[in-house]
């Protein structure tokens, strides 16, 4: 009888403790949509990241984009540097600095990304191993979207930054869309 009260308790204590943690609820969620950081700290990128968000949406509905706002510039560094955020909207002047490790970086080291497309002021930035097909329905659907078509840059002046994503080139250039590692040619 103690052994049956022994196990029960042990299986008590695991559901107790395995309910309280919402890690994996919030993988999950990470999984299902597109979330695009921006932080409070520079204020034109969260209400940016919602209007972009709703033009992903209206072009590409499966990504579920969603924003996702960072109190201050260490919260996003974490988040980015850590690669629990795959992709931020900052502005270029601290899009430039967060390469660098400079300005509001400087406590936190610089970080590495590719530029996803330029809006004025404002940059779509990704993870560096973010994958190239991804990269390119992204950048497509930008450029289709009737609701943002007034803060894009040219795809012209894109495809001349030094740091821009190769699938987002890819898209630019009018190529296809590559195949995933792994998938044949159908031709």
């Amino acid at each position: 009888m103690k052994a049956l009260v022994r196990i029960g308790g042990i299986i008590l204590v695991m559901v107790l403790v395995s309910g309280h943690s919402p890690w994996g609820q919030y993988q999950v969620y990470r999984q299902k949509h597109l979330l695009i950081m921006s932080t409070i700290s520079d204020e034109p990128t969260y209400s940016f990241s919602r209007r972009l968000v709703t033009a992903l949406n209206e072009v590409l509905p499966e990504a579920n984009a969603r924003p996702a706002r960072a109190k201050h510039f260490e919260r996003l560094h974490s988040l980015f540097s850590t690669k629990q955020m795959q992709i931020m909207v900052l502005s270029r002047s601290n899009a430039d600095a967060a390469q660098k490790g400079e300005g509001p970086f400087a406590e936190f080291g610089p970080l590495s990304f590719k530029i996803i497309y330029q809006f004025g002021e404002l940059q779509l930035l990704a993870q560096t191993d973010f994958p190239v097909q991804h990269a390119w329905m992204i950048t497509n659907a930008i450029v289709n979207s009737t609701t943002i078509s007034n803060f894009l840059d040219s795809p012209k002046d894109v495809l001349q930054l030094t740091n821009l994503h190769e699938g987002s080139a890819l898209a630019l250039q009018n190529d296809p869309m590559p195949l995933d590692p792994g998938e044949e040619n159908p031709h």
